[in-house]
């Protein structure tokens, strides 16, 4: 005898147990639009900082960036005429990419700045001079023949090449 079992969201007699669900949908779906309404309005207010900033760290991004889109307008027309639209509409997040890229790109030339200095360096040390040289005292090298644990029958070219 197989044993199934069902699992419902809401009551099976009820014709309207479907909404609960729903509603617990709308409101995730409500708040999710909230939360990402906030984020651009916070964005937006904050994107000529992000401008600024970038320009400041590291220009060469923002000139990339907008070199890209020039040669996309003249590559692929259509992609760059939706990416001068996206770029249009959503400049909050584009000028906090091009922060977040230029913050980054400083970051990266400082530290290979750095590790070409210290590796154009020299470490300073001191020369240590001991003069007991007691522990070095080894005791004399025993040497002794290995016996071929198997008897040589007969030799040829080819084993004389590894003795």
């Amino acid at each position: 005898m197989t044993v199934y079992k069902e699992f419902k969201v809401g009551s099976g007699n009820n014709p309207f147990g479907f909404f609960v669900p729903l509603l617990i949908l709308a409101i995730f779906f409500a708040a999710l639009f909230f939360l990402a309404q906030g984020i651009f309005w916070l964005f937006s207010y904050i994107a000529p900082v992000f401008f600024i900033a970038a320009l400041i760290l590291d220009y060469k991004v923002i000139v990339g960036f907008f070199q890209f889109i020039w040669k996309l307008l003249k590559e692929k027309t259509l992609f760059g005429i939706a990416a001068i639209v996206l770029t249009f509409f959503g400049y909050p997040f584009v000028s906090a990419y091009l922060f977040f890229k230029a913050l980054s790109s400083r970051t990266i030339k400082n530290v290979q700045k750095k590790m070409e200095t210290e590796q154009n360096t020299f470490t300073e040390f001191e020369e240590v001079v001991d003069n007991d040289t007691t522990f070095l005292e080894l005791p004399p090298l025993q040497t002794q023949k290995k016996e071929a644990s198997r008897p040589q029958s007969t030799s040829s070219e080819y084993d004389d090449m590894f003795k």
